[in-house]
């Protein structure tokens, strides 16, 4: 009989199902708590294009897209986005070149929600 380890994520994260609802980490599970009875609409992992396919020279490139884990909106108008991330994750330059595009294209800023394993708090900060 082989018995499998459970495979953690690229950067570690220990995947959590809440609610029938699959979340990449424990901080964006504890994020959803905190967030689930708010009266507004919030996505999860919506994708949002930063740069349209284009192609140069023959060669095609296809578009790149952002997924924030979750997004806020009033009305129909997006109004909050929020990257969480754990404690001590850092962001790397790839994902600050997604945000960055995806600032200018959509004139929102994002909000990094950190999350504290021993207090079990956020705080945001704004890029």
């Amino acid at each position: 009989m082989v018995v499998r380890k459970r495979r953690r994520g690229k950067y570690n994260a220990q995947p959590v199902v809440i609610n029938g609802i699959r979340f990449a980490s424990k901080a964006e599970g504890e994020y959803y708590k905190l967030i689930r009875n708010k009266p507004q609409k919030i996505t999860m992992q919506e994708p949002f294009e930063i740069l349209s396919a284009f192609k140069i020279n023959g060669k095609r490139y296809s578009a790149r897209k952002y997924k924030p884990d979750f997004c806020f909106y009033d009305d129909e108008k997006l109004t909050k986005v929020v990257d969480v991330k754990g404690e001590n994750a850092t962001l790397t330059t790839d994902a600050r070149l997604r945000m960055l595009l995806f600032m200018i294209r959509y004139k929102i800023p994002i909000t990094i929600a950190r999350y504290d394993y021993h207090t079990g708090l956020f705080t945001e900060e704004q890029l």
